[in-house]
């Protein structure tokens, strides 16, 4: 077996490839069902909060879960361990909510959605892990594209599903995803653990926890979710609805973020962070994913809805992705777990506030006021990153896609 040096020089293909395999599956498991769990909710009889807290609930669960996983993975040195844990608690969960469909498991079903999303923290770093400390940032951005391509893959598969024979139906399709990843699992080694030769420094939790830098970063990447989830994953199938899309097309129009985010990931490293840095891309998501998102509830037609929900995708995408490369930027390998742990516990919050919130909004006011709120704190967040955020000039990225160096 060949391992990765801590320079920028991947030393094992196989592994990167089969580890992105296994990535992909991830994001069909728990997205499969993603885009129709609020028209099934409506089905059931539930109002606009009810359903809110439903798609939010996980949020909640990855709030109190993904720092405890990262640090436990730091200490333990046991990644591929607590993977497969996740894997499995999908597997039961969701075959339960597909054997007895009612309230109750519709709610398990989401919190096991936030376990096994929790396990994301680990994934991260294990993937970083082969590309070497230097590269870390470019190796988040890449594996950034496995999130749009699994999401795709899940939502495609379970669009065809649900149309055939019922939103429930779309609960088998995370579980058999569940199940082949878990298999694969099997076949990966950990080269992150079996390079780590320093013992866990309790520490490090205090050291990441007090360091402003991932506040700034966690605030920001708290705010894209909100409104992408209380938006894209909760209401806009309900606009969906009401222009006649069937479940097919809901989960087509789930899947046209979602291709646009990927296209957005993936210019990142090796287009936008050279053209304009990583602070003026992360802007530019931010105001483009805000604007957009005002407009959704005027869509006329199902055409229009379509064109707007791709580019609130490609604004999300640009957002979303420099956070995520802010948060692991030049962070030693025995740190990395704890880091990603609390960066993705705090914006977890997101996926809990913005479904909420926008339920909340639409049943005290109307669909129309709680998307301008949601696109209007999109925007808003920009100045948070002018007045946190400086590019560190003459860092520029280079040929091999290397973040631009960022300070706060």
């Amino acid at each position: 077996m060949e391992y990765v040096n801590q320079t920028n020089k991947i030393t094992n293909k196989k592994e990167v490839i089969l580890f992105f395999i296994i990535s992909l599956l991830f994001f069909v498991t728990i997205t499969a069902f993603d885009p129709f769990i609020s028209s099934y909710a409506k089905d059931l009889g539930f109002d606009s909060v009810v359903i809110g807290s439903i798609i939010g609930i996980s949020g909640i669960v990855a709030l109190f879960t993904r720092l405890p996983l990262g640090v436990f993975s730091d200490m333990l040195h046991k990644r591929r361990l607590f993977i497969q844990f996740g894997l499995l608690i999908t597997i039961v969960m969701w075959t339960l909510a597909f054997l007895i469909p009612n309230a109750t498991t519709l709610y398990l079903g989401k919190i096991s959605d936030g376990l096994t999303g929790s396990t994301w923290v680990i994934y991260n770093v294990m993937f970083a892990s082969y590309f070497g400390i230097r590269e870390a940032a470019k190796a988040v951005a890449i594996l950034g594209v496995a999130s749009p391509l699994g999401s795709i893959l899940g939502t495609t598969i379970g669009g065809i599903v649900a149309n055939s024979y019922g939103y429930r139906y779309s609960f088998l399709v995370a579980v058999i995803a569940a199940i082949l990843a878990f298999v694969l699992t099997f076949f990966t080694k950990d080269l992150s653990v079996k390079s780590i030769k320093v013992k866990y420094d309790k520490k490090i939790l205090v050291e990441q926890i007090t360091d402003k830098k991932i506040w700034v970063i966690s605030i920001l990447a708290t705010v894209a979710l909100m409104v992408t989830i209380g938006t894209r994953d909760t209401f806009t199938p309900l606009v969906a609805n009401d222009l006649g899309a069937n479940p097919l097309m809901i989960g087509m129009l789930a899947n046209t973020h979602l291709i646009i985010y990927g296209l957005a990931a993936a210019l990142c490293g090796g287009f936008f962070y050279k053209k304009l840095g990583l602070v003026n891309t992360a802007i530019l998501g931010a105001i483009l994913q805000g604007i957009i998102i005002i407009f959704i509830p005027y869509a006329k037609s199902l055409t229009v809805l379509f064109l707007l929900q791709a580019i609130q995708g490609f604004g999300y995408g640009l957002i979303f992705t420099v956070v995520t490369s802010w948060a692991v930027e030049n962070i030693p390998e025995i740190k990395q777990s704890t880091r990603m742990g609390l960066f993705q516990s705090l914006y977890s919050a997101g996926m809990f506030l913005g479904p909420v919130l926008i339920g909340i909004l639409i049943e005290m006011f109307s669909r129309s006021t709680g998307f301008l709120i949601m696109g209007a704190l999109s925007i808003v967040s920009t100045i948070l990153i002018k007045t946190s955020v400086k590019s560190s000039k003459g860092n520029v990225s280079n040929e091999r896609g290397s973040s631009v160096k960022t300070t706060f």
